[in-house]
């Protein structure tokens, strides 16, 4: 009967029902954020997130999860971002790690679901920072992983590696319990400083097999644990190819953010050599105008391919290799424009935009260390697109 009440309360949220629990809370984050000093989330953030559910919006409805239509992908990250860019980042990765839950082996679902539905996973996601080897019945894992978000709060995390058997590589992750690693007190930033995304070590560790899952997509006879019993399609979505729009969608909230900061500033200022208000002049409406366009545009960007992505493996039930790079190409080109618009914003702040006790100097930090991940690099993801558009060449197991 529980079961059936929870998989009934699920079925009852929308993206537009998520959406708006969101917008609902940025409010009360902006205000919980100023008292923040760790380099995590803190607990009464956390709790808030967790009582609108929106940690879960792509774990299976049989667990109470929301399930969501995939442009939720970017939506809710964005969205939570407006209130603070470190937040909507955590949020992003822990409910993409229920989703990367979905598809391992049913034991390691129900192990952890069943005991704490609302269980936060992090993730460390660099395949050559992890070794594991073969032995009867699971492998034995090595390696230190970095930029493990959220490590600190989370219960469990996913581990990548390289599984080397009989002179092969597999591209392999597996998920462990916080007892079976050490996390290291490394992170040190200037933005994005409440991820918390410290290292993790790990050194000779057993892992049990069904632990483990091949994201060797590529590979002949490759194929899912989990989606026996998750059949979306949303699940199969390649994370490789689309993953970083989440993120991405941080970069957009967090530019929101400044642009909402900023709009307060100009209303309250006067120039100290004219004496005019800042609202009355009009190099700063054209510059405004520069900025909302630019924070909109990526944001259209980045929601049309999560519609297109979900269409396409409900139509085909594959994406197309040049298709994925696309996705990679457009993130990249939504944080440059994201990086433009904040750009302007220094510029319109000035001086007073340099003081560490600005909020709009902490804003504008968080979205320019949120745009230095691996995904939004416009050198690898332009050039990885035109090189296939001419070639047809490009390969990749894990993509």
């Amino acid at each position: 009967m529980l079961k059936k009440a929870i998989e009934e309360k699920s079925k009852m949220v929308t993206n537009d029902t998520a959406n708006n629990r969101a917008l609902s809370i940025v409010p009360k984050i902006k205000e919980l954020k100023k008292y923040n000093t760790k380099n995590s989330i803190p607990k009464d953030i956390l709790d808030l997130i967790h009582k609108e559910g929106l940690f879960r919006y792509f774990q299976p409805k049989e667990w109470g999860g929301m399930e969501l239509d995939f442009q939720a992908w970017l939506d809710i990250p964005e969205i939570i971002s407006r209130g603070d860019c470190s937040t909507g980042w955590i949020v992003a990765n822990m409910a993409s790690h229920h989703r990367t839950l979905a598809v391992f082996d049913e034991e390691i679902q129900k192990e952890i679901w069943s005991a704490n539905p609302d269980a936060l996973i992090a993730a460390g996601n660099i395949y050559q920072q992890g070794k594991g080897r073969k032995v009867p019945d699971g492998i034995i894992l090595s390696g230190v992983w970095n930029f493990c978000s959220g490590i600190e709060i989370s219960e469990w995390c996913f581990f990548a590696f390289m599984l080397e058997e009989n002179g092969n590589k597999d591209w392999h992750q597996c998920i462990l319990h916080k007892d079976d690693y050490e996390i290291m007190n490394d992170w040190d930033t200037y933005g994005m400083k409440q991820t918390g995304s410290c290292s993790v070590k790990i050194k000779e560790l057993f892992v049990p097999e069904y632990k483990l899952q091949s994201f060797s997509v590529n590979r002949e006879g490759h194929f899912f644990k989990g989606i026996k019993k998750n059949k979306n399609l949303m699940y199969q979505i390649p994370t490789a190819s689309i993953g970083g729009h989440g993120l991405a969608g941080c970069s957009i909230g967090g530019a929101q953010l400044c642009l909402d900061l900023l709009l307060e500033w100009i209303e309250s200022r006067s120039t100290s050599t004219s004496n005019l208000k800042m609202s009355d002049i009009p190099s700063i409406h054209n510059r405004l105008g520069e900025i909302s366009s630019r924070i909109d545009a990526s944001r259209l960007i980045l929601r049309n391919d999560c519609i297109e992505v979900e269409n396409l493996m409900n139509m085909n039930k594959e994406v197309s290799t040049q298709n994925k790079l696309k996705y990679k190409r457009n993130a990249a080109y939504a944080v440059k424009i994201i990086l433009e618009a904040v750009s302007i914003m220094q510029q319109v702040s000035g001086a007073n935009g340099i003081y560490n006790s600005s909020p709009i100097t902490s804003a504008l930090m968080d979205v320019q260390a949120c745009s230095t991940h691996i995904h939004f690099n416009q050198d690898m993801q332009f050039s990885q697109w035109g090189k296939n558009q001419l070639k047809n060449d490009f390969h990749s197991p894990t993509l």
